[in-house]
């Protein structure tokens, strides 16, 4: 039976207005144990998303590590007229060095981007097409 046909029925008879309260009750139940449910479940993604982001954070720290290890012993193992330390001291700040290099040109390029679309599109020309000009000549 659909809702209207038993709120017609229990308007009627006093039996059938008890089976829809009941009706009611065991819905809102329902619901309410359904929202604890989706809480739980998203406080769970939530909890294992973490631990897999920390995870992953790991490796990758621990594969720069690896990485940072391998390269200042390959160095130090070079035949040059200095002394293997200044070799891997000179391979980890030349590397920092060039990293900032990289991040500096990138930013940059972004804030060069970013001036020639202001240059481009100046104020004035911003409502030409705007449908809401209100006041506008």
């Amino acid at each position: 039976m659909t809702d209207e046909v038993l709120k017609a029925q229990a308007i009627q008879d006093p039996a059938a207005t008890q089976n829809l309260i009941a009706i009611e009750n065991a819905r809102a139940e329902r619901d309410r144990q359904l929202a604890e449910l989706n809480g739980a479940n998203r406080l769970r993604m939530l909890a294992l998303a973490g631990v897999i982001a920390l995870m992953g954070l790991a490796i990758v720290v621990m594969g720069v590590v690896a990485g940072t290890a391998f390269v200042v012993d390959k160095a130090g193992r070079l035949k040059l007229s200095w002394q293997p330390v200044g070799t891997s001291i000179l391979t980890v700040v030349g590397g920092g060095l060039s990293t900032a290099a990289v991040w500096a040109l990138k930013a940059w390029s972004i804030r060069r981007r970013a001036a020639r679309a202001i240059a481009e599109n100046p104020p004035e020309n911003r409502t030409e097409g705007d449908q809401n000009q209100v006041g506008a000549p």
